[in-house]
């Protein structure tokens, strides 16, 4: 049993122990008070203090202390019973964020990185329903292509249309990418948001840990799909003779590798998990599965938690019951 089992503010049950401390606290007084008549009165305190007297003074700081433990409980708002009413579903808020710089028309997994990634969103958008789904397209720069909607269809319609030319700038900055996604998730917890990403990877730069560093200070979880393989693979590009292959400076055929180290380390980095995207198809609807998904279970446990039967007004009866009979019990004489 969980505190949320029993009051519906967990948060304040430890408060509850001040009752027992009060109690200590007062029969520490007692036994000053006790201590400074013996050494006044002298051998006579016997006489003076009777027992019938000392027995009462004990019963009433019990009295003080049950009551006082009483109102501490209500204040938490204790529950009972089985859940009333029909809890409020809440969905996984999720961000996909997708790479569409150059290097993810490598063609190590087909029908490339790209058109992998593609497919796994779609994949995505029809098994999160009921949850919302935002878009973030990146390269050189970050564009938000859809905000959070519970339209998981256009999601998946827009990254399937999305390639380089969707991005003004080439390259590849994850940071850029992590925080417009944080953008999209403004005023989140954690509690049901995230963060998935699709990549190659590129170069896991200070950025882009910077970046997940501020994901995880917000609770933030990124998970990231790697798409391509250790190997590599060259990227093709569009001439005026056909298609050839991306070439650096010094001529020499460029080689794209999948960066699994860098992108699984800043997963881990937030909390989140790392899967590998080119060897089986599917591999993101498993990731939200696994990692996602659970946290809409999470916050619907909560909510049926929360709709239970709340007993406060018993435990506040209880308490005034208790307080009252201290107070029947005093020793004060009234003319």
């Amino acid at each position: 049993m969980t505190p949320l089992d029993v009051v519906a503010r967990p948060d304040l049950l430890p408060w509850v122990a001040l009752a027992p401390a009060a109690w200590l606290a007062v029969r520490a007084l007692d036994a000053a008070r006790a201590r400074r008549v013996a050494r006044a009165v002298g051998p006579r305190v016997g006489v003076l203090a009777a027992e019938r007297s000392l027995r009462r003074r004990a019963v009433r700081r019990g009295l003080f202390a049950a009551g006082l433990a009483c109102v501490l409980v209500a204040i938490a708002h204790p529950v009972a019973g089985a859940a009333t009413g029909t809890a409020d579903v809440r969905g996984v808020d999720l961000v996909v964020v997708l790479d569409v710089s150059r290097s993810m028309r490598a063609r190590d997994v087909a029908p490339d990185r790209l058109g992998r990634a593609q497919q796994e969103v779609g994949a995505l958008a029809a098994r999160a329903r009921g949850d919302r789904l935002a878009l973030v397209v990146f390269a050189g720069e970050a564009v938000l292509a859809a905000p959070l909607t519970l339209d998981g269809a256009a999601v998946a319609e827009l990254a399937a249309l999305a390639d380089p030319t969707d991005v003004g700038r080439g390259g590849t900055d994850l940071g850029a990418a992590l925080d417009r996604a944080l953008g999209a998730l403004a005023g989140a917890t954690g509690d049901h948001e995230a963060v998935v990403v699709l990549t190659d990877g590129g170069e896991v730069d200070a950025r882009a840990r910077a970046a997940a560093a501020r994901c995880a200070t917000r609770g933030i979880a990124v998970h990231v799909l790697g798409l391509g393989t250790e190997r590599g693979g060259k990227i093709p590009v569009e001439g005026a003779t056909g298609e050839t292959f991306l070439r650096d400076p010094a001529g020499v055929e460029v080689v794209s590798r999948l960066d699994g180290a860098g992108l699984r380390a800043l997963a881990a980095a937030t909390g989140g998990t790392y899967a590998a995207g080119g060897a089986t198809p599917d591999a993101l609807v498993r990731l939200y599965d696994d990692a996602v998904a659970p946290l809409a279970r999470k916050t619907l446990a909560v909510a049926v938690a929360k709709r239970r039967p709340n007993v406060y007004q018993a435990w506040g009866l209880v308490a005034f019951v208790l307080l009252l009979l201290d107070l029947g019990l005093s020793d004060r004489r009234r003319g």
